[in-house]
């Protein structure tokens, strides 16, 4: 037994030793860490966050005021400003006189139809409305301190910049256009521009190629629209277009290498969507009168509706009905050149005898009236009483650069075949260089 006791009383000192040891050891550890000075921060951290949290009065958190509340109101058709404001219950005086204070900037008469107009109120009055009119501008109203109200334009950040689109033909000029990146606007302005060198319906074929250096408006790094085309090339079965935009003391307009203006007295052709459905000819069979008789002009077909422009500028010598041409529009072009535009399902109103017309005016639609087997524009051109195949006219152009300006065409055209040969964006500018 006192064996087994003295064993007894061993352990039991030896353990207290060891926890006498650890107490020691925990005591040192814990000062250690409150004097060191990254805890001691710490601390004062936490400490300052319970104080101000424990705390009243003037180091308590402030209470929230009220909150501005947005609206957002997009428009229908019928929407008026009037309208608009008096569902936020703003009396009929305060809302003519936000209408005035934003007039000069911004007719609120001339909200447009899917766009957004945003009002902010606060504890139901009125503080700020937002309404962006433009790709990039907006018009800001605001409630003054001194219960005034101002207005003011505001824009979003944007620049133009000059990219370029190159690509060639594999199915369609439209199709291969826009996979190599333009827009539908862009290749309609490309077949404008060359629209009195190239049929775009029958001369294009798989390989021909294009390039088009054109203004894009970018609105917070994004493209929104295009702008004009500033220079182009085409190549169409192996011949190579260029057109070099100028502005100059004689006019605004697209030249050739040359300096030769690319407009011509009469366009190439007067649809834009289209295919030759019977060529010019001096016997051909008539499909309805079954036998064969000359064809003095070039049938275009087109689904109906199509419009059809005026080829060339010059006066309205016929519009009316004819009973072979059906309702057909005849105009006269100055150095003896006259057209001819039958089988129309209607023309367009206002288009009558002695009316003034520019190239490319609208002047009736594709029809299937007259001596007709299907939908289709007979095309016909004269010269000086003479019928002529209208695809074997080669005008001549309007106008060349001056003597006086050619130096400076130069220099533009140089930069511009320069920018061509390039891929990808060629310059970013400030949205003012483009007014």
């Amino acid at each position: 037994m006192p064996e087994f006791s003295n064993r007894n009383e061993n352990k039991f000192r030896l353990r207290t030793a060891l926890i006498a040891s650890l107490v020691g050891l925990s005591f040192l550890l814990s000062f250690l860490f409150i004097v060191s000075p990254e805890a001691s921060l710490k601390r004062q951290a936490v400490l300052k966050q319970e104080v101000g949290s424990a705390g009243s009065g003037a180091e308590a958190e402030a209470p929230k005021g009220p909150e501005l509340e947005r609206h957002d109101f997009k428009l229908a058709g019928n929407n008026t400003f009037y309208q608009i404001m008096s569902g936020l219950n703003v009396p009929g005086p305060e809302i003519l006189e936000l209408a005035e204070m934003a007039r000069p900037i911004f007719s609120m008469r001339q909200l447009r139809k899917d766009s957004v107009l945003t009002v902010f109120t606060l504890e139901d009055a009125v503080r700020r409305i937002e309404y962006k009119f433009s790709d990039y501008e907006y018009l800001l109203i605001e409630k003054t301190a001194e219960g005034g109200i101002s207005a003011s334009k505001a824009e979003l950040p944007n620049e133009i910049r000059e990219v370029v689109v190159a690509g060639s033909i594999e199915n369609s000029l439209y199709e291969d256009a826009l996979k190599a990146g333009a827009d539908p606007q862009a290749v309609m302005a490309l077949t404008d521009i060359f629209a009195w060198d190239i049929d775009f319906t029958s001369d294009i074929r798989k390989g021909d190629s294009f390039r088009i250096l054109k203004e894009v408006l970018y609105v917070e790094g994004a493209p929104v629209r295009s702008g004009k085309i500033i220079g182009a090339e085409m190549v169409n079965g192996g011949k190579k277009y260029t057109a070099v935009y100028y502005e100059g003391n004689g006019g605004t307009g697209y030249y050739d290498e040359e300096g030769r203006s690319l407009r011509r007295s009469l366009l190439k052709t007067p649809l834009r969507y289209r295919r030759i459905s019977s060529h010019f000819s001096r016997s051909r069979y008539h499909p309805i009168l079954k036998k064969y008789r000359p064809h003095h002009g070039v049938d275009y077909a087109a689904p109906v509706g199509t419009p059809v422009e005026a080829a060339g500028s010059g006066i309205i010598k016929f519009a009316g009905r004819d009973r072979g041409y059906g309702n057909y529009v005849e105009i006269r072009h100055s150095n003896g050149y006259s057209t001819r535009y039958a089988h129309l399902s209607k023309i367009r109103k206002g288009i009558r005898t002695g009316v003034k017309v520019s190239q490319g005016d609208m002047i009736g639609y594709v029809g299937c009236t007259g001596l007709c087997s299907g939908p289709h524009l007979h095309y016909e051109v004269r010269v000086n009483g003479r019928l002529i195949n209208p695809l074997s006219i080669k005008p001549l152009p309007d106008k060349s650069i001056p003597k006086q300006e050619w130096q400076a065409f130069a220099a533009v055209r140089d930069e511009v075949n320069a920018k061509l040969l390039s891929d990808g964006t060629a310059v970013a500018m400030n949205a003012e260089s483009r007014e």
